[in-house]
């Protein structure tokens, strides 16, 4: 009925064929079934939560930046909400592409982390992070994960480096900009 609330936790998809660019398709050597069945998603089922973020997965990402930040999380769509679930779910990313040997960088994978690791460091500014504090997210990581991933452990030193490397260059780029916007606003 119209205004119930659905969440889908199990979807099944067959995968068979690769598509090309042309539109083509090639059956796939070994084809399979994803069931779509994550580990977020079958914690936030088991543990009786209405999102991912508030399992034991997620949730402490989501603490921390409350501590930092001084502001509550309300499992909303306030803006505060995501902007701490952006954090958490891109600290994570960050992390293991990072222990994967994916580098920030301006083309491929590098380029993708790059925007993510932004992304994440915009969200910071917006809830009140003046001080570099996304490298904090992503070494929380490594702690939560690591039993679990121990290449995560291993890259712990590597991600902090590159993460306040990626940080203090964006937070100059992010005050120039915002600087000239402001003059140029004013002007």
């Amino acid at each position: 009925p119209e205004g119930d609330r659905v969440l889908e936790i199990w979807n099944l998809v067959f995968m068979q064929y690769e598509r090309h660019k042309d539109g083509s398709l090639t059956p796939l050597p070994k084809p399979s079934v994803d069931t779509g069945m994550g580990l977020e998603r079958l914690a936030m089922v088991m543990g009786g939560h209405a999102s991912n973020y508030d399992t034991d997965l997620l949730r402490p990402l989501i603490s921390l930046t409350e501590r930092r930040s001084g502001k509550h999380y309300g499992s909303t769509d306030a803006e505060d909400d995501v902007s701490m679930r952006v954090i958490a779910d891109h600290a994570r990313a960050t992390a293991f592409l990072i222990a994967d040997g994916v580098l920030p960088s301006n083309d491929g994978r590098g380029s993708v982390l790059r925007r993510i690791m932004r992304r994440a460091i915009r969200h910071g500014h917006r809830l009140g992070f003046h001080d570099l504090f996304f490298h904090e997210h992503c070494v929380e990581v490594t702690e939560r994960f690591g039993a679990a991933y121990p290449e995560l452990k291993e890259a712990r030193a590597l991600i902090e480096k590159m993460v306040r490397l990626e940080e203090e260059t964006f937070r100059r780029t992010l005050e120039r900009g915002l600087k000239l916007f402001e003059e140029a606003a004013e002007g």
